[in-house]
């Protein structure tokens, strides 16, 4: 797979959506996960997770159930199974995180875009 550097202010990967943002006063931070990475888009059919490594100098806090990210490193984006979506290496800087929507039209309701 290859490897995306995104240069807008918000990319895609999957269902995910990852966009700069400020990080409110009020968030707090989160324990760092024994995993290595954090789930940020998780796939309720596959087990194909979306995930962001966490290496040093990447920090997670959440405020009202929505999760941030402070960076002094870049950081990768990935899948748990690579062949699914390329990488993207974010640089460093403030994120929030986010899940596409869908419109289903006819149950007339609006849903998390599911994986």
């Amino acid at each position: 797979m290859k490897e995306n550097t995104p240069k807008a202010k918000a990319v895609l990967h999957g269902e995910a959506i990852i966009f700069e943002a400020s990080i409110p006063a009020s968030a707090r931070p989160v324990t760092a996960p024994t995993t290595g990475y954090r789930i940020i888009a998780p796939s309720e059919v596959t087990g194909n997770h979306h995930v962001i490594d966490c290496p040093r100098g990447v920090e997670f806090l959440e405020d009202d159930g929505k999760f941030w990210m402070k960076s002094s490193v870049p950081t990768q984006v990935r899948c748990l199974l690579p062949s699914r979506h390329d990488s993207i290496t974010l640089p460093p800087g403030e994120y929030g995180f986010g899940i596409q929507q869908e419109y289903d039209y006819i149950a007339e309701a609006k849903r998390n875009v599911a994986d």
